[in-house]
């Protein structure tokens, strides 16, 4: 492990010099400046564990230094410590106002100095392990949610999923007079496939089916894994006619092609229902109608695409 790195601002060598010795023989690396110019320009460069900077310095004093480092967001978290032999009330209230950790007056014994160092590098130490934690958390939680709205054996979104999505388009489709559709997309004799060729090569022809959906539709499309073997592909910006042309590329894509793996190779077929969002309805209203599509699809013969009709 590389040990910490201390940047000592002081515009005097023999004070950089012996807190420089005392420092390295306490197992710090460090890093030195003679102005608070210097200490930012180096700062930034490094990326020290700790930045100690006398007050008072040519070019740009401590204070100065100490504001723009805090100001950026790159460096605010770095631990400052002021060093100097102004002892004024207000002085000290200056430097802490603008982030610094602590202030130590000159003259000092170098146990003292050790000692704030050690306590500014415990707390920076534990401020980072509490920042690598809560982040750790932050990201366990995305994936809680993704796969929350996830179905496990496609990967693509779940019902869960597409009522977020749904919620979105609608309003964006009502907000901006824009078209919205869904095809409802159901797997034909599914279970026979499950009892003739077992669940495995049911599953394998789910994923076979996913990968026909996604391929066919657009980017700002999106499809979800309604339940089952029912698949919904929600489409903005499109109306009845492109939804339905859409549906059948998809049922032609599926009806030429095998499915299953290896060992059990079978056809399949899809049947449709297609709807666009109509007057005042719901997203959901349009689903129920994309799905009563599906139904009439299913009732000619299955293989095919249907259009919802909308009530008078």
């Amino acid at each position: 492990m590389q040990p910490p790195i201390i940047l000592v601002a002081d515009d005097e060598p023999i004070n950089r010099s012996l807190i420089q010795r005392r420092l390295e023989r306490a197992g710090y690396r460090i890093l030195t400046a003679e102005n608070g110019s210097e200490a930012v320009e180096k700062t930034l460069a490094a990326m020290p564990d700790l930045v100690i900077l006398d007050v008072m310095m040519p070019v740009m004093d401590g204070l100065e230094a100490c504001r723009r480092l805090k100001d950026d967001e790159t460096t605010r978290d770095i631990p400052v410590i002021f060093l100097s032999a102004r002892d004024e009330t207000e002085v000290k209230v200056s430097g802490l106002s603008l982030g610094a950790n602590d202030y130590i007056s000159k003259p000092f014994k170098a146990e003292e100095l050790l000692a704030r160092v050690d306590v500014a590098m415990r707390l920076k130490h534990e401020r980072d392990g509490l920042r690598a934690s809560a982040e750790e958390a932050r990201a366990h939680a995305e994936i809680a949610q993704e796969r929350a709205v996830t179905d496990a054996l496609t990967g693509l979104l779940n019902r869960y999923g597409l009522q977020r999505a749904l919620s979105r388009e609608h309003a964006e489709a009502r907000r901006y007079e824009r078209p919205l559709a869904c095809l409802m997309i159901d797997l034909d004799n599914f279970k026979k496939i499950n009892d003739s060729y077992g669940h495995s090569a049911g599953d394998t022809a789910l994923q076979q089916v996913a990968t026909i959906l996604t391929e066919a539709v657009r980017r700002s499309d999106m499809v979800f894994r309604y339940g089952g073997e029912e698949f919904l592909a929600l489409l903005p910006e499109t109306d009845l006619e492109g939804a339905a042309a859409l549906a059948e590329k998809i049922r032609a894509a599926a009806s030429s092609r095998l499915f299953g793996d290896g060992e059990h190779v079978f056809k399949l077929t899809l049947s449709v229902g297609a709807a666009n969002l109509y007057g005042t309805e719901s997203g959901n209203d349009m689903i129920a109608r994309a799905d009563l599509a599906l139904y009439h699809a299913k009732e000619q013969g299955r293989n095919r695409v249907a259009r919802a009709e909308v009530k008078a």
